[in-house]
């Protein structure tokens, strides 16, 4: 996300002014609601073994569907027109560049982070009896970003990774996606939003039909259908799906007439009904967690988007659009890249047995647990000074992007 800017007002006026489009910094702070819980979910059991916490709190693959609708949201906010049923022909003159300086946004953290931990990855695969030559192919699929095309490799070494995967595939159809997408009007762009919805559900009942309606594994029994339910999961089609209703919605709301723009949004309302999905699984009615996502979360999370950017725009913001475009919310928000790759593979330093047993003699205790989120915090804090904000990176990031766009020109377009 967009590095932090603690003074920025909830929409920037001068830069509208100038010709330029709003920046809508609460976006950034959206991040912190989905990458915070999504921590808990994925140690949460290093914390506490109370069981009706664990089902509430482990619905990462859930919660993670909203990153690809933010994505989507920016992509179509930051490159098409407002106003007018067309792409922004100077951000997509050179789809190839588009796409390869979005890669070189989070490669290089990616290639750092996999990096640093290495050594700890592929000791773990030798403890463990893992071939040379899988993890010869896990460190390929790696820094390839290639893993979530292969259910069983998915979620090696860093597992969180698997979502820039499944992104640089989004990323790579976004050109064409968002050419297309433009030139829909009001009534086209809210036919494409059902069909996707319909259709990305339709995928989770296929999982649900095969293995089963529902999901919690803290109290699983049986076989747990791995491969399909990574197929379902992580595929980087179902997160094309969920990028795309992301663009579906920024159009939507660049479309608005001046009526329009006079009707009040409620943008509580449908993040309320976002994570009130997430009850479900304290019910008897406990969804499989893809249906929950494609059914409810995302829908309801994209709308939210939608509602949370015009109120931004509005003359009286709600307090909840106030407090997401704070200083402190945005700066945290700027944080979340880094914690998002940063806190797997902290987790299997501390809590992971075969990891931490050899570090410390055994996992650290559960009382060590809001150490290590303060570790996760902290590290995230260096990268992003360090890493992201560092004008070195920026321009060598920048330099490969040009120097991949020019080995792959025409690759996205339709030219010889």
């Amino acid at each position: 996300m967009a590095a932090a800017r603690g003074d920025a007002p909830i929409v920037d006026k001068k830069v509208a002014k100038e010709g330029g489009k709003e920046r809508i910094d609460c976006l950034d702070a959206c991040c912190a609601t989905l990458v915070l819980p999504i921590i808990l979910a994925h140690t949460a059991r290093f914390g506490t073994s109370n069981k009706a916490a664990l089902r509430l709190l482990t619905q990462e693959n859930v919660l993670v569907g909203g990153f690809f609708a933010i994505l989507g949201y920016i992509a179509a906010y930051t490159s098409t027109k407002v106003g007018e049923q067309k792409v922004d022909e100077q951000k997509l003159a050179r789809p190839e560049m588009w796409f390869w300086s979005r890669v070189m946004s989070y490669y290089p953290i990616h290639c750092l982070v996999s990096t640093l931990f290495s050594p700890m990855f592929i000791a773990a695969d030798t403890w463990y009896g893992t071939p040379l030559r899988t993890t010869v192919l896990r460190a390929f699929l790696n820094y390839s970003l290639l893993q979530a095309w292969f259910p069983k490799q998915a979620a090696i070494w860093n597992q969180p990774s698997w979502f820039l995967s499944a992104l640089t595939f989004s990323n790579l159809a976004m050109p064409v996606v968002l050419k297309r997408t433009a030139t829909l009007s009001k009534v086209g762009l809210q036919k494409l939003f059902y069909a996707l919805t319909a259709v990305s559900t339709l995928q989770k009942l296929s999982f649900a039909n095969s293995a089963r309606f529902h999901e919690h594994n803290i109290v699983a029994k049986g076989p747990e259908q791995p491969l399909i339910w990574n197929m379902t999961r992580f595929h980087p089609i179902s997160a094309l799906m969920e990028m795309v209703m992301g663009v579906v919605a920024a159009r939507d709301v660049m479309l608005d007439n001046e009526e329009d723009k006079k009707a009040k949004a409620e943008p509580m309302m449908y993040l309320a009904g976002a994570y009130a999905a997430l009850m479900l699984r304290a019910t008897p009615i406990d969804f499989n967690d893809g249906l929950v996502r494609s059914a409810l979360f995302v829908p309801l999370y994209t709308k939210f988007l939608a509602a949370l950017h015009r109120d931004a725009r509005s003359d009286s913001p709600s307090p909840l659009t106030q407090l997401l475009s704070s200083g402190p919310m945005v700066h945290l928000g700027s944080l979340t890249f880094s914690m998002f790759l940063l806190h797997a593979p902290l987790a299997q330093v501390f809590f992971k047995k075969s990891v931490a047993s050899r570090i410390f003699g055994a996992p650290m205790p559960r009382a060590f647990f809001p150490v290590y989120l303060l570790v996760v915090f902290l590290g995230s804090q260096l990268i992003n000074e360090a890493v992201i904000k560092s004008d070195a990176v920026q321009q060598r990031a920048a330099a490969a992007a040009r120097w991949l766009a020019s080995l792959t020109r025409g690759m996205l377009q339709d030219t010889a």
